[in-house]
């Protein structure tokens, strides 16, 4: 875990970021709680817009054939996530389709008459779903676009426009020889859909589903034994004389709490973070984010590479004095040099194939960490954490679109903006079978938000002090409902429920862990003393054992918004 050496202060045993306090670095973390919360939302629900048909990529043969070349020639294209199946288009698939040009290059206007054509454009200046509603206008039968970048990728929409024939995207350099091929003589295409391999991958499900929740019960098991290592050390301090309450004053564990304003304005805070994203879509924005996410990694990295160093090298836990940084705990100079290499590494390659393993274990750090060092005082404030958390999924994925027009906040936020820029907010993992760069994702916030309350539980579970192992009563229903919240947001998925594209995870999450949770502690007979916390304990004694906690962390720094 990583209690307090003895002797020396909790916040250099620790050693976090070399001088950083607990306190300060809880505080750190519950701000980029924001950041990850309203971030990971988002791209959570990339493909949450009604105008969209599918949310898996589609790949599609087009098939040239030229009445000035006795040879075809075969493209590959991808479908967007808009439009009609090449199946349930007006030619169907397989049949030849005359190609043209369009008169406007990008289609950003109405465009001639071609009626029962394929229509040829190309990316840029506006929206690809203008770009398809004049072609469908214009009474087109399947669209092209050509692509600007070296490698396809899935178009989007945003809002509630209905597109109703296939529209799909070729490279450049396949979009040149297509325009080159028309202008020498007439041009038909012949479009079949390729059934791509893993569109409905399992494994990849599987392997979020297994990172998630080994993530809480990390953070759940390593956020108890903290409180278990200072209490002890409260004991001792009181049998030397110190007082039982001037001693848990002194020396509690220095995290956050979280009070019922910061609770109630949570969600506020994070919309505005939102907002705050959208209306500045710069560069300089998302290199800001990633630099906050890679110092809350770090932050995470220190705190687990100190806690294996300290338990395999005993000897190595000692003070020294560096210069500038004055006396810190040996373990840590090695602890944050591999963090920072860890870190350093992931941002000099985030586009190679194997930068999603790093970009993992960063996350997890970072989210045991959070979990580690915030905690809830009581059912009451998680009760209006969660629900506001799925309040806000709701409002930004189904109402905000038709209250402030068509354009979504989500998903703009979610793209990057015109330059796609990436948000490092994800636990990914490669669809097996799929091509590259192809993830399955999990945002952040469906991790950390129901896990604030699992770890509320297990802590509650172990208020008292009695002998024998931990118990886990709560951990494991807690651990089973949250796996169960996400089957159903991958069933969801699946089918579609709702007609999005994407669902927001929190809608299935909160239920099943909070009215798991609820259901649970009444069963047992605890709902009351868990909803109040550590003032109804307060009010009737203590009945069994010695008091540990209260629910959470009991000497934790409350976080009052």
């Amino acid at each position: 875990g990583g209690g307090a050496q003895r002797g020396a202060r909790p916040s250099r045993r620790f050693g976090i970021g070399i001088m950083a306090s607990r306190r300060s670095t809880a505080w750190s973390l519950f701000a980029l709680l924001f950041v990850a919360f309203c971030a990971a939302s988002a791209t959570a629900q990339a493909t949450g817009e009604p105008c969209q048909t599918r949310s898996i990529p589609v790949g599609v043969s087009i098939v040239e054939a030229s009445s000035e070349r006795e040879t075809s020639r075969t493209y590959v294209g991808l479908l967007a996530f808009f439009g009609s199946t090449v199946d349930e288009g007006p030619k169907g698939s397989g049949d030849p389709i005359p190609l043209v040009v369009a008169s406007d290059r990008n289609a950003c206007e109405p465009i001639a008459e071609v009626a029962g054509k394929a229509v040829l454009l190309w990316r840029g200046e506006c929206a690809y779903i203008e770009k398809a509603i004049n072609a469908q206008d214009a009474g087109a039968a399947a669209v092209i676009v050509v692509s600007d970048e070296e490698e396809l990728s899935p178009m989007s929409c945003a809002g509630d426009s209905i597109v109703s024939i296939p529209v799909m995207q070729v490279l450049e350099e396949d979009g040149a020889q297509l325009e080159q091929d028309i202008a020498a003589g007439a041009v038909t295409v012949a479009l079949t859909e390729l059934k791509l391999k893993g569109t409905v991958d399992l494994t990849a499900s599987t392997a979020l589903l297994a990172m998630a929740s080994l993530t809480i019960v990390f953070g759940a098991v390593w956020s108890l034994s903290d409180q278990m290592v200072h209490f002890k050390k409260d004991e001792t301090e009181s049998d030397r004389g110190a007082g039982r309450a001037e001693a848990a004053r002194g020396s509690g564990l220095e995290g956050l709490e979280i009070t019922e304003s910061s609770a109630a304005y949570f969600v506020v805070f994070a919309s505005v973070v939102l907002l705050i994203i959208f209306f500045t879509m710069q560069h300089w924005v998302f290199i800001i984010i990633k630099g906050v996410f890679c110092f809350a990694a770090v932050q995470g990295l220190t705190a687990l590479f100190f806690a294996a160093i300290d338990s395999s090298f005993k000897s190595m836990s000692q003070d020294i004095n560096l210069p500038v940084f004055g006396t810190v705990n040996a373990v840590s100079v090695p602890s944050v040099g591999l963090a920072v290499a860890t870190v350093l590494v992931w941002l000099l390659n985030q586009g190679a194939d194997w930068a999603w393993v790093l970009q993992d274990i960063m996350g997890m750090s970072f989210l045991v960490n959070v979990l580690r060092l915030v905690h809830l005082p009581n059912l009451k404030v998680g009760s209006m954490l969660l629900m506001g958390a799925m309040c806000y999924d709701i409002f930004w994925v189904y109402v905000q679109p038709h209250l402030f027009g068509n354009e979504s906040v989500m998903v703009k936020v979610a793209k990057g903006g015109e330059k796609h820029e990436s948000l490092p907010m994800l636990f990914l993992f490669p669809r097996l079978g799929g091509s590259a760069g192809d993830f399955s994702m999990l945002g952040y916030g469906d991790v950390i938000l129901p896990g604030l309350l699992i770890v509320h539980n297990h802590l509650f579970d172990n208020r008292k002090v009695v002998p024998g192992r931990p118990r886990v009563n709560y951990l494991v229903p807690s651990i089973a409902a949250y796996i169960a919240g996400l089957l159903l947001t991958f069933m969801a998925l699946y089918f579609e429920v709702g007609g999005q594209g994407g669902q927001p995870a929190l809608c299935y999450l909160v239920p099943t862990v909070l009215g798991g949770t609820v259901g649970y502690a009444h069963c047992r007979g605890e709902l009351k003393e868990m909803w109040r916390g550590g003032d109804l304990y307060d009010e009737n004694g203590e009945d069994e054992g010695e008091r540990l906690i209260g629910t959470g962390s009991t000497n934790s720094t409350a976080v009052n918004v």
